[in-house]
């Protein structure tokens, strides 16, 4: 018999409910709780871009480049030590069939354990890491860091689990609460008052506990410690293939930053980073909806083909839908954005942005394909594909910075192209979706993304060269791209395809749901 030692709050034979509040929203539908989840997710993220943007808009003028370029170089320690921590336990939990009390249990205390054990171990080595930037002031910003990891450490389970029961209402809110009275009141306060560097590192620092102890409040009525040697090796198999592919991402993601920050130093960073994290905003907050959302969705009919092959058509579609026009308009809207938000001391970041603004639909469009990959439980064969894509990576960014951080932009572009390519066609196999369709999806939104996005710039170039001022020309030209997009619907409505439909179909169902109440 397996060896069992277990510290809880609730009997480990009995299961956690499959939804927390189940009587709130009885008889659903999968569809209709993924359109709701996608819908709270989606509305509390773009609510945290605008705060975002905010936010960063009033950073950028309170502080210099070189800090924010300290900070990212922080980060990359702490994203290591976060994907080490964590061995992807909690990705187990949102996939695993039948859930026991046990599993909770288990995956708390490892999860929780190897967490402490990593930030201490940072803390400890933090000049060592710190030394591989050659940047003055990453030590302490690191040192602090590592302080606040192991509390997310306790709590990423409860995460998990609030995904899992596709409580998506709260955790938006969440989210969004530990922003504003975490990282922004915190960080904007700070940075006022002459903090420097610090102002970013304890907003940080104010966010991870937030937000860390609000997943735990929520679920508090399954959290415990326990260790269950069966259960934890049965967990350590399936997360051992994402968190081979975690690293791999990590190493994808953060490369770039280190060779920039290496090699061109800390303001060069500065520059580059807030170019990448600008252009991430928006779809970077876009692939952690489709993460939380689709994950536990896409798990759920893992074993229905063709149920499963629809829905990814369907996701498909609809990033690109999103995505590729959003990507036109900031690449011709990319001076304005910069100039606005960040101010004029940042124009160094214009061209890197618009170089990765190009890829938004490569950046985006391969994460739902590694989705699809861990809800079918293929992880491993995603692995490998990661590490070729780090690899990709690493040399472009490497090949790309004699030529500054525009060069390392256009070789990370390169190979997020290719990975983009490489997982699509994972995808088609897992799913046994054919190339033809995937290959009309992309053209039909190409198409609409050409219009979208030549005539924001056609008007934008006209407007420039009567000196018109940024806010004037941005506006204009979101309001011709959004002219473009209106029209395309009234006069080729079939370039929108299904998804555009589907859409369409939510869109009215709801508001005739609205009205409905409202009588």
């Amino acid at each position: 018999m397996s060896p069992v030692l277990v510290v809880h709050t609730m009997s480990s034979d009995q299961p956690p409910p499959p939804d927390p509040e189940p009587a709130a929203k009885p008889g659903r539908s999968l569809t209709q709780k993924t359109v709701s989840g996608f819908i709270w997710s989606a509305g509390g993220n773009a609510a945290q871009v605008v705060l975002r943007m905010l936010v960063l808009a009033v950073l950028a003028r309170l502080l210099e480049p070189s800090s924010f370029g300290i900070v990212s170089a922080a980060l990359i320690v702490i994203s290591l030590l976060e994907v080490t921590g964590q061995v992807g336990t909690s990705q187990a939990i949102i996939q695993r069939p039948d859930l026991e009390a046990r599993d909770i249990h288990t995956a708390i205390g490892f999860t929780a354990l190897t967490s402490c054990l990593m930030g201490a171990l940072i803390f400890i080595f933090a000049a060592d890491t710190a030394a591989l930037f050659d940047m003055q002031g990453v030590e302490p910003a690191v040192q602090l860091l590592a302080l606040a990891f192991p509390i997310k450490g306790f709590s990423v389970v409860s995460e998990a689990l609030l995904q899992r029961w596709m409580q998506f209402r709260r955790l938006a809110g969440i989210t969004l609460a530990s922003y504003i009275f975490g990282y922004a009141l915190v960080a904007l306060t700070l940075a006022y008052l002459g903090w420097g560097v610090l102002a970013l590192v304890y907003g940080q620092i104010a966010q991870t506990v937030l937000l860390s102890l609000c997943h735990i409040v929520f679920t508090r009525h399954v959290f415990g410690f326990g260790f269950h040697w069966q259960v934890l090796k049965s967990l350590l198999v399936f997360s051992g293939g994402v968190s081979l592919a975690r690293f791999a991402n990590f190493f994808a993601m953060n490369a770039d930053n280190f060779i920039v920050g290496r090699m061109l130093g800390a303001e060069a960073l500065g520059f580059y980073s807030r170019a990448f994290n600008f252009m991430t905003m928006p779809v970077g907050l876009l692939g952690n909806v489709l993460d939380m959302v689709l994950y536990p969705a896409m798990s759920s009919i893992q074993t229905e083909e063709e149920k499963l092959r629809r829905a990814y058509l369907l996701v498909v579609g609809l990033i690109a839908l999103t995505v590729m026009p959003l990507s036109a308009l900031m690449v011709a809207l990319g001076p304005e954005m910069i100039l606005i938000v960040l101010g004029p001391n940042w124009t160094e970041a214009i061209l890197p942005f618009q170089i990765l603004s190009s890829c938004l639909l490569f950046r985006v469009g391969y994460k739902a394909n590694t989705i699809l990959a861990r809800a079918k439980g293929a992880v491993y064969r995603s692995a490998w594909r990661q590490w070729l894509f780090a690899a990709l990576v690493v040399l472009g960014a490497w090949a790309g910075h004699f030529q500054g951080t525009s060069g390392v932009a256009a070789g990370v572009g390169v190979a997020l192209a290719a990975q983009f390519l490489m997982m699509l066609d994972f995808g088609r196999r897992l799913t046994s979706a054919s190339l033809g369709d995937l290959a009309r999806i992309h053209a039909r939104h190409l198409t609409v993304a050409l219009l979208t996005g030549g005539s924001a710039y056609g008007c934008a170039v006209l407007l420039r060269a009567y000196d018109t001022p940024s806010i004037a020309v941005l506006f204009a030209g979101a309001v011709s791209a959004a002219a473009a997009m209106l029209a395309v619907q009234l006069l080729a409505p079939k370039l929108y395809g299904e998804e555009g439909e589907w859409i369409l179909t939510i869109a009215i169902e709801r508001i005739s749901k609205k009205d409905t109440n409202l009588r």
